[in-house]
């Protein structure tokens, strides 16, 4: 197979993984939001990270200190702004609805998470045939977005609250959850920013042996373990505030499992992610995470029909999400053109 047809493919798998991991928390019973997103961001921003990345790349930690300290800062600091962004998602999807709040989170990661590295990569590209597909792409995307942000706006209108298990678990009103989102997601962009600009890091990686497809994996081990100390802290403050700390009594069998598959479908996506875009090739964070990003805000929408979102809202509000789905996997489409070029 071609490799960026085998590239394109991987990102597929990685995409249905991320717009798939959040459904395990929505069954955790008996522990607060913070509970499970303390489970979620030790299990998968750091201890499987890591194994992760240690089984791929073994001299993970010589490639470190064969570094320069600009190449192991700026990922970190990536991640740190990221691991604010991390925070918002839970709550923002929890107070939003799965639908909608993915859709506005994971719209504007995937526009700024698009745009950005193809200015700073390719600027003289941008009005070729392959810059302009991945602009209307990325167009005929947020179109999508819009579509289906406007259906989950009417669902909630018609459904006077959320409805759905997700939104069980909300804090907020809706109406904060959806700035809480856009907020997010302008943050959680910079993680395939980070991703993009970090060529030294891999670089220096390649040279110490590591497999050439792996070697992301020493981007993703220095962002997501700065986000997810973050991560820990603020549950951490949380689980003090609310004395919520004692609920790790109850159902932590059950809880431990689901949050440990969310957690392996969260990195697992990721590291799939990278190793489907180096395949791709020097478009491959462009042209990969739009298509990763595009099929995760389609899956989503349909986990959230499936979880319940929708129960009780009018064909009108589902006809218009329909057609939001539609607009999405049309988009989806060009950028596979585009990636053809």
């Amino acid at each position: 197979m071609n490799p960026i047809a085998l590239g394109f493919a991987v990102v597929v798998l990685a995409a249905l993984f991320q717009g798939s991991f959040a459904v395990p928390m929505a069954y955790a019973r008996g522990w607060a939001w913070e509970n499970s997103w303390m489970a979620f961001s030790v299990l998968g921003m750091i201890v499987l990270n890591v194994v992760f990345a240690l089984a791929a790349v073994p001299m993970l930690f010589g490639v470190y200190g064969a570094a320069s300290p600009g190449d192991i800062v700026m990922p970190a600091l990536w991640g740190v702004v990221w691991g604010v962004g991390a925070i918002g998602f839970g709550l923002g999807i929890t107070s939003a609805g799965l639908a909608l709040g993915y859709a506005i989170l994971l719209g504007t990661v995937l526009s700024m998470g698009t745009f950005i590295p193809m200015v700073a990569l390719h600027p003289e590209e941008i009005l070729t045939a392959r810059g302009v597909a991945v602009i209307a792409g990325l167009a005929v995307c947020l179109a999508g977005i819009a579509l289906s942000g406007y259906a989950g706006i009417l669902k909630e209108r018609e459904q006077g609250g959320s409805a759905g298990e997700i939104t069980k678990a909300g804090r907020f009103p809706v109406k904060v959850g959806i700035i809480i989102c856009f907020v997010a997601g302008i943050c959680s962009s910079v993680i395939n920013i980070g991703f993009s600009l970090s060529g030294g890091l891999v670089e220096t990686a390649l040279s110490e042996g590591a497999p050439p497809l792996w070697a992301g994996n020493v981007i993703w081990v220095l962002m997501f373990t700065s986000g997810g100390i973050l991560n820990i802290g603020y549950c951490g403050y949380l689980m003090g505030r609310n004395a919520t700390a004692a609920r790790y009594g109850d159902s932590t069998l059950k809880n431990t499992v689901l949050l440990f598959l969310m957690s392996a479908m969260w990195i697992g996506s990721f590291i799939l992610y990278g190793v489907g875009a180096t395949m791709m090739g020097s478009w491959g964070t462009i042209i990969g995470w739009s298509v990763y990003m595009a099929l995760s805000i389609a899956l989503a929408n349909i986990w959230g029909i499936v979880q319940g979102e929708w129960r009780g809202a009018s064909g009108r509000s589902k006809t218009v999400m329909a057609w939001g789905l539609a607009v999405i996997f049309a988009a989806i489409v060009v950028f596979a053109v585009g990636g053809a070029m």
